[in-house]
């Protein structure tokens, strides 16, 4: 009993030592390690040959930006014309999903009313009802 106490805290005592020895190989660079966080040949690599493409390209977003400005005072007119447009093709969609949304449920009403009929008409065809059993099945386009 007292040597499993004394292997316990021989055990218990000896952990911390081990998590606190260094890792004596360093992590090999992945080659999908772009590099951007260390002073490294690569990430001096990198960054030479990707500066002047992100430079070149913000230079294009401020001048696609002063353009519009440009645009948007020769031209308030065409622009103004523009949006009418665009909402006027916007509206034309929404009024025809909204006619297809409607046309939808009423298709699902007249198909559950039917189904409710046919229902009805099998119990009373279980009952005993002739007439019911020679009903045709119900349509939904009956139900519209």
């Amino acid at each position: 009993m007292l040597g499993k106490a004394l292997a316990c805290a021989l055990a218990l005592a000896a952990a911390p030592l081990a998590a606190q020895v260094p890792n004596p190989s360093p992590t090999p660079e992945l080659p999908q390690d772009r590099g951007y966080d260390k002073d490294t040949p690569k990430h001096q690599a990198v960054d030479a040959q990707e500066a002047p493409v992100t430079r070149d390209l913000n230079n294009v977003a401020q001048q696609q930006a002063a353009g519009s400005e440009i645009a948007g005072e020769v031209d308030q007119e065409q622009y103004r014309s523009d949006l009418e447009a665009y909402h006027a093709a916007v509206m034309a969609n929404r009024a025809d999903a909204m006619r297809d949304e409607v046309r939808f449920e009423r298709q699902q009403r007249a198909y559950a009313d039917a189904m409710a009929q046919w229902r009805y008409q099998v119990r009373q065809c279980d009952k005993g009802s002739i007439k019911s059993c020679k009903l045709p099945t119900p349509n939904p386009a009956d139900y519209y």
